[in-house]
């Protein structure tokens, strides 16, 4: 597995990559990951090698490669058979090369739709339309190159392949859901008085906190609501670069006593999180998949996310959760409360079609798919 995030900086790409390593060494393979060095280098369950990286001012938390270093060397020493790339940057280059180098074949996960991440984070000041048409051109030019292209869910596959990426192969596997660590089991009421939210109606929020969340969409419908539905509650769980923004964002709204920010919580208290709180709210554009959404599902918590790319894949109106446009989030939010009761079970068996197993035994096929393409092309 090649990284461009790693530990100690968590987004959804990295829980995507370990969740995935489990998966497959579970079913009995083994798996090495090659990350950019932090200052800071965390304890970590499997072999890490370590490639020389400098500090992406543009995003705090995110290190660009320098050097390959010894890579090669490594890749030869532990006989690597396949390479799995998470990440566009950096990473998909040096893995690209790695991967040829050693005649083995080469995935890549579309993690990240870029062409809009690019307007937030580009140390460049250019315009955004001039720079989503760059990324576009690198996009379809990295993209054309792998054995295997995995797209999270089957929304970003279409988007790709409308922006006129032509890939050997494109396939569906989205990254699975510990279905036996995130159950209603996990209720505890005494979670929410940890927070002094107890006796409140507690929506969720789970994810980095960064400008493409848009949480200022669902800030709009906690101040739209807030004299109709005066128990409700936001609890924001996550750190990211853009947290005193929406900290001061939600000072703007009026809302500040109705937004608890709870920062990075650790993994035993998040499944505890999503089975106490009523519902989780989802209100970025930029997912691929939402891996928080079918961590949610599987509590037993229905959710009200935003009608874009991948979240309707994963949510029936109604059944559960409620889905929005970005000027109706607060319609939502209140449908999905009177009826979340009663879409819990609904949920749990939606999440239950995407478990960990499920996906990796897809994953496994994609690697095999792969090998073939690649012994094809070179008989």
């Amino acid at each position: 597995m090649f990284a461009d995030s790693f530990f100690p900086t968590v987004d959804g790409a990295v829980v995507a990559m370990e969740t995935a390593s489990k998966g497959l060494e579970n079913r009995g393979h083994e798996v090495i990951v090659l990350a950019p060095r932090a200052q800071n280098v965390p304890d970590y369950r499997r072999k890490v090698h370590y490639l020389p990286a400098m500090e992406f001012r543009s995003y705090p938390g995110y290190r660009i490669v320098v050097s390959p270093s010894d890579m090669l060397d490594f890749l030869r020493t532990e006989k690597v058979d396949t390479i799995h790339c998470h990440g566009l940057a950096s990473m998909a280059i040096l893995s690209l090369t790695a991967a040829r180098a050693l005649k083995i074949p080469h995935l890549l996960t579309f993690h990240t739709m870029a062409n809009e991440a690019i307007r937030y984070y580009s140390p460049l000041r250019l315009r955004d339309d001039f720079m989503e048409e760059m990324v576009w051109i690198y996009l379809r030019n990295m993209l054309k190159r792998p054995e295997v292209v995995v797209a999270p869910s089957a929304p970003i596959k279409a988007e790709l392949e409308e922006h006129g990426v032509a890939m050997k192969s494109c396939q569906v596997v989205p990254t699975g859901v510990d279905c036996k660590r995130f159950t209603p089991e996990n209720y505890d009421k005494k979670f929410l008085e940890k927070y002094g939210l107890s006796g409140k109606r507690v929506l969720l929020h789970v994810g980095r906190l960064s400008m493409e969340k848009r949480l200022d969409i669902v800030f709009k419908a906690m101040a739209e609501l807030a004299p109709k539905e005066p128990d409700l509650r936001l609890l924001v769980v996550g750190k990211g670069p853009a947290e005193g923004h929406y900290k001061a964002q939600a000072a703007s709204f009026g809302i500040s006593d109705k937004v608890t920010f709870a920062g990075f919580l650790p993994d035993a208290d998040l499944p505890v999180a999503y089975a106490s709180c009523e519902s989780l709210v989802i209100s970025s554009t930029f997912e691929t998949q939402g891996l928080v959404v079918l961590e949610a599902l599987a509590s037993g918590t229905p959710v009200i996310g935003i009608r874009c790319r991948a979240i309707p894949e994963f949510i029936q109106e109604g059944k559960n959760g409620c889905l929005f446009e970005p000027d109706s989030c607060a319609d939502a939010i209140q449908r999905c409360l009177s009826r979340a009761d009663s879409m819990m079970m609904s949920a749990v068996s939606s999440a239950r079609e995407y478990s960990v197993d499920l996906c990796t035994a897809k994953l496994e096929k994609a690697y095999h798919l792969a090998a073939d393409i690649l012994a094809k092309s070179h008989p």
